[in-house]
């Protein structure tokens, strides 16, 4: 009996309704994929517009060498930028966005986001992650990632202090417990959570650990990290780019794309084992045909 090369996300693409719960149905990851297409689409033309220097990052730009599109069973897009177009993207947006269309989303003093990073999402769509289930202040379509990228600096002993600065920072920008981190890591946000309720002092030790992460930008530091915690890269993977066609679209990646995608992968070509060729986001909840807020009405009803 001949194996199985294929998962059912790279046969089956088409003929569903859009709607289920739980990982995306090898039928709806096509509309999927194409309600993603359109929210990176329009921040790639927004940042054109004005100014912005972003690169598709990660599973985005390695679909976009190896399968010139999407990776078949991809359930998100990911971009990244350095802080202060991150900073400048946001404070256009308050003026040029199209907020019918899109929502764009980051932790402040007023509002948290549950993630460390910033989201833009489709809000003709309904796309719920477990940690959302029950929100309403907000729009919950499916959504491109954002990740601001911070200097850090060379000195092992600033680096290392930039690194505690960093956990705190993105601990209270995220406010919910580590969920893959080791068990020590777990444990000590889940206490530093419990400990640390109020709204003004959370955001008094966001604000300063922000700052200590974010001093050394614009310094001349050669490598950025995303909120100056984790997996060092070189900045020039941010600052020089190049275009490259993804879903008959033109986008940026890093100029030296085979050295981003070998540091990130390895060989980068070789397709993963079929068991894993599957969505990696398991939402409560989606609807690709229906609003966020227009799905709270019914429930209401």
């Amino acid at each position: 009996m001949a194996q199985n090369t294929e998962s059912p996300y790279e046969v089956t693409r088409t003929g569903g309704d859009g709607k289920g719960y739980g990982k995306v149905k090898p039928e709806d990851i096509a509309l999927l994929q194409e309600k993603l297409f359109d929210t990176l689409a329009y921040f790639a033309d927004f940042c054109e517009e004005n100014g912005i220097q972003y690169c598709m990052v990660g599973g985005t730009c390695l679909g976009a060498v190896r399968h010139k599109d999407f990776i078949p069973w991809d359930d998100d897009l990911d971009v990244a930028v350095l802080r202060a177009d991150f900073d400048k993207l946001f404070r256009l947006w308050e003026e040029h966005g199209d907020k019918e269309k899109f929502s764009l989303y980051r932790t402040t003093s007023d509002f948290c986001a549950y993630v460390p990073i910033g989201i833009l999402r489709n809000n003709s769509t309904t796309f719920i992650r477990g940690f959302e289930k029950g929100l309403t202040d907000r729009n919950l379509g499916v959504k491109i990632d954002i990740e601001p990228m911070d200097e850090i600096p060379a000195q092992p002993l600033k680096r290392r202090i930039q690194l505690i600065y960093a956990y705190l920072y993105v601990l209270f920008l995220t406010r919910r417990k580590a969920l893959k981190e080791k068990k020590w890591r777990k444990v000590g946000t889940t206490i530093l959570l419990g400990l640390i309720r109020g709204r003004k002092l959370r955001n008094a030790i966001m604000e300063f650990a922000g700052k200590q992460v974010k001093k050394y930008n614009g310094t001349g530091c050669k490598k950025v990290a995303i909120n100056g915690l984790g997996y060092a890269q070189p900045i020039t993977d941010f600052t020089e780019s190049v275009y490259l066609p993804f879903h008959g679209k033109q986008f940026k990646v890093p100029a030296k794309t085979d050295d981003y995608l070998s540091r990130a992968y390895g060989d980068y070509m070789k397709l993963p084992s079929v068991e894993q060729r599957v969505p990696v986001d398991v939402p409560d909840y989606y609807d690709l045909n229906t609003p966020y807020q227009e799905y709270l009405k019914r429930k209401k009803s």
